[in-house]
């Protein structure tokens, strides 16, 4: 599953910009039928933006799909990442993880 996010920051006054990370995901659902489906699963990707360093992404990530309509969704997702430059730092950055917490809206095709 391909995931876009873009969202604007702004810590503090003159200091504001738009951010982006483009991502690949594979989610595990525990259930395939009904409203609501939980999941949990892995993602990788590119982080982007005005007010951050560029970087590979990979984290595990936890949620919930609430199906408005047979392929249409509402989701909400928390997941913790790893930001990283190249492969061989991945090992490294275990330990300084982020915490990230998602809405979205999404289609199944």
């Amino acid at each position: 599953m391909l995931r876009q996010s873009v969202s604007y920051v702004n810590p503090n006054i003159g200091d504001s910009g738009w951010n982006g990370t483009t991502r690949l995901a594979y989610d595990y659902h525990f259930s395939s039928d009904g409203f609501t489906r939980p999941f949990v699963g892995l993602n990788g990707g590119r982080l982007y933006g005005d007010t951050v360093n560029d970087s590979w992404t990979a984290g595990l990530e936890l949620g919930a799909k609430f199906f408005v309509k047979a392929q249409t969704f509402i989701y909400t997702s928390a997941s913790y990442d790893w930001l990283f430059d190249r492969g061989s730092q991945l090992n490294d950055q275990f330990d300084d993880g982020r915490i990230s917490w998602n809405v979205g809206i999404g289609y199944h095709f």
